[in-house]
């Protein structure tokens, strides 16, 4: 049978700014979408995707998109190539897909569609508890470069950034099968669990998207159901009472899921794990035993699964 796996991830608090270089007059704003009835702070999929993609590049796991830090630009490994894509060669194109969207003359266009999906990551706290910070910055030079008549102007920038103090959360899927190389489902996990910092306002914010509690569930079922389960009633505090329900009604088993990091501490998870839920305050031990089940569960050694 297919197996599937799937995620929920919490990021520690931290001070969020713009993820995206866009702006209201001289505001850098932070981008926002409506959850329930309130707006609340989002960072977009593919700026999480970019950061596992980089994080792969640095652990020196080939992949063909790479991000030159020179030229603060992406350089795509095959591209003097008539096929730009390679999913056995490349990690990212096996697990994130592709497309030429350009085909030669007669030709249709060349495409696979990613086996990971992750969703928004939406702020804990509402957009109501964003921030407003006061930035100056001073210059010498005019619009075009010299000390013209604009000069003087050019010289003071006085300018806004939308901060917000807060946990993300967003979740992902896999199903290892639909990869060229189904061991890669573990690169998978290591990049969740070891991310980078996604967002950032021109690298004068840092924010750890590395989870502070993680939930996966490896399962046949085809679809996850408790993505964004985890609620803060209080700003100390986490909850997860939709994962609550579904397992207490026996609609997801608990031996299915695997509860990693902060959270696992939390009475709630002591009545899961009574349930038959598998619970490690340490994310580190938990990706251990959850990568050597999954490989054994889809028959190949953990030893030799690289790339």
């Amino acid at each position: 049978m297919t197996f599937h796996l799937f995620g929920n991830i919490i990021t520690p608090r931290g001070v969020a700014a713009n993820n995206r270089g866009e702006t209201e007059g001289n505001r850098t704003t932070l981008p926002k979408v409506f959850w329930g009835d309130k707006l609340h702070v989002s960072v977009s999929a593919e700026a999480i995707r970019w950061a596992i993609r980089y994080y792969w590049q640095m652990m020196e796991i080939p992949v063909n998109r790479q991000w030159i830090e020179e030229t603060q630009d992406i350089k795509l490994m095959l591209e003097n190539d008539k096929n730009k894509f390679d999913s056995t060669q490349f990690i990212d194109d096996d697990i994130m897909g592709y497309m030429d969207a350009k085909p030669g003359k007669n030709e249709v266009p060349v495409k696979r569609r990613g086996a990971l999906e992750v969703t928004r990551a939406v702020s804990l706290q509402s957009a109501e508890r964003i921030e407003i910070t006061f930035n100056s910055k001073s210059g010498s030079k005019g619009k075009k470069g010299g000390q013209d008549a604009n000069a003087e102007k050019a010289k003071i920038s006085i300018y806004s950034t939308e901060t917000i103090t807060t946990r993300f959360q967003y979740g992902f899927a896999i199903t290892p099968q639909r990869l060229v190389k189904p061991p890669r489902v573990l690169d998978v996990v290591n990049a969740i669990t070891k991310l980078p910092n996604v967002g950032g306002n021109h690298a004068r914010f840092l924010f750890d998207f590395s989870p502070e509690s993680v939930i996966f569930r490896w399962t046949h079922h085809p679809v996850p159901q408790f993505l964004y389960c985890f609620e803060q009633p209080d700003a100390d505090t986490l909850t997860a009472p939709r994962l609550q329900q579904l397992i207490t009604c026996e609609e997801i088993p608990p031996q299915e899921i695997w509860i990693l990091g902060g959270y696992a501490f939390t009475e709630e998870a002591e009545k899961l794990a009574e349930k038959g839920v598998k619970i490690y305050p340490s994310i580190r031990k938990g990706v251990k035993d959850l990568t050597a089940q999954i490989a054994q569960d889809l028959g190949f050694n953990i030893e030799r699964a690289v790339g």
